[in-house]
């Protein structure tokens, strides 16, 4: 284990601070792994605190847009120790026992502006955190307000990153084509998977990063607003995507499995494009993630090969209204309402589909995923999977990612309320991850493939 430790003057009763008796010399923070992964479990210990004593944990992070916090209530034991692995947050953020609690429970703090979004784009830049203890059971007002002084036992430092050692990360520039390719160093060629976001913009590498070193070739990538790429979203040219979808089968870092063809995940936005793909490009497309998506083509439409797809659907603005649990932001689910003949024919595609449906999302209908499910299953097809997820919300991301409930659009220009409840939202990231690398691994692999399954 790694110990920082900071020695501490006893506090002094100044007005305003809150104060511990006595005081304890020498108090240490000890992580196992003070440089993790983002999705890497880690214990973390504090030892010499007083004993059978109230105690907070504070984690926080400060990034250039804001700060976000997490907390949690413990008890120490008899020997002054307590362990995330074992000691339960009887209070803060989270409760209960869970070594990662901190980090999935993280919000904003109070004092930031409204709608932020804890992200690293850029897979090579670490996230860095400051864990401090504290004495007494700390309430989040107080630990937020910088009036409030408060002396630590001690605190440290601890860096996760989104890109493993063993990862490595290729720019693309290719044609029309921008991203960024991961592979594992290790390995010349693996089984190749394109990996693409909703309309947020930009190039978005941290999921493909995370994927990679699960035993994948990922290209992350961008379709507007990213180097010479349009600034905004006109329509959807699934020209462009067909293109990446041939730069990954004839990539020398890509090995095709039997069945051929590449993998493709996609959330919001992004899942109504791989859904399109998947539809158009045939046996190309090999296995679909689908995540929080759409039943039909809408707000954008779709061109390939020259000519507009049909069956685009009106998205209805008059049913926007403000989201009951928090009223700055909207509530879409009832914008887009497609009959059964708006709906995309996903029968019409080979791939395998793996549909996860958050049903805290406002953003889209939770009903999409069941809809498009249905669709195949009605034409015999036993390949599809839709996995619902209670109180769950629209930004599923890999393991121990925070919970962005509320998020200002920067290309909609609006407050969404995107929704979930931190912990069962957390639950919903650590189950979909392993069951889309499970299929992955399923469809795009071979049989004497002996890379394992992503665990927690």
């Amino acid at each position: 284990l790694t110990r920082q430790s900071v020695w501490l003057p006893l506090p002094s009763f100044t007005r305003g601070m809150l104060t511990s008796s006595p005081s304890v010399a020498m108090a240490t923070i000890s992580i196992d792994k003070p440089r993790s992964l983002v999705d890497e479990r880690i214990s973390i210990r504090v030892e010499n605190l007083p004993s059978n004593a109230p105690v907070t944990l504070r984690l926080n992070i400060k990034e250039s847009y804001g700060s976000f916090s997490a907390f949690g209530h413990y008890m120490s034991d008899s020997s002054g120790c307590l362990s995330l692995d074992s000691s339960s947050s009887l209070g803060g953020t989270y409760t209960g026992v869970d070594s990662m609690g901190l980090f999935w429970s993280l919000l904003q703090d109070p004092a930031e502006k409204s709608g932020l979004r804890l992200l690293r784009r850029e897979a090579e830049i670490p996230l860095r955190y400051q864990l401090t203890a504290l004495p007494g059971h700390v309430t989040w007002e107080q630990l937020t307000n910088p009036e409030t002084e408060i002396k630590p036992f001690c605190s440290a430092n601890l860096e996760r990153t989104y890109l493993a050692d063993s990862v490595e990360r290729i720019p693309v520039r290719v044609g029309r084509l921008r991203g960024a390719l991961f592979k594992p160093r290790s390995q010349r060629s693996c089984p190749p998977v394109i990996d693409l976001f909703g309309t947020g913009g930009g190039l978005m590498e941290h999921r493909s990063a995370l994927l990679a070193k699960e035993g994948f070739s990922v290209l992350a990538l961008a379709y507007f607003n990213y180097e010479d790429l349009p600034d905004t979203i006109v329509e959807y040219d699934m020209d462009y995507f067909e293109e990446a979808v041939d730069f990954m089968l004839a990539c020398p870092y890509s090995r095709l499995g039997p069945k051929g063809g590449v993998g493709l995940i996609g959330v919001s936005a992004g899942a109504d494009i791989v859904a399109n793909a998947a539809i158009l490009f045939g046996d190309k497309i090999r296995a679909v993630a689908w995540l929080n998506g759409t039943p039909c083509r809408n707000f954008y439409q779709a061109r390939y090969r020259g000519r507009l797809l049909p069956a685009q659907v009106t998205f209805n603005a008059s049913k926007i209204k403000q989201a009951a649990p928090n009223p700055l932001g909207i509530d879409l689910r009832e914008c887009v309402q497609p009959t059964r003949d708006q709906e995309l024919p996903v029968e019409q595609a080979s791939a395998r589909f793996l549909f996860f449906s958050c049903l805290d999302d406002y953003s889209v209908s939770p009903e999409a995923g069941a809809r498009l499910a249905d669709r195949l299953v009605r034409a015999g097809r036993t390949d599809v999977e839709r996995i619902a997820y209670p109180d769950a919300g629209h930004l599923l991301e890999p393991p121990i990612s925070p919970c962005t409930a509320l998020c200002y659009h920067g290309l909609l220009k609006v407050y969404m309320y995107y929704g979930g409840k931190p912990e069962c939202h957390h639950r919903a990231q650590v189950d979909s991850w392993a069951r889309m690398i499970r299929m992955f691994h399923e469809e795009l692999g071979w049989r004497d493939d002996k890379r394992q399954v992503a665990k927690l």
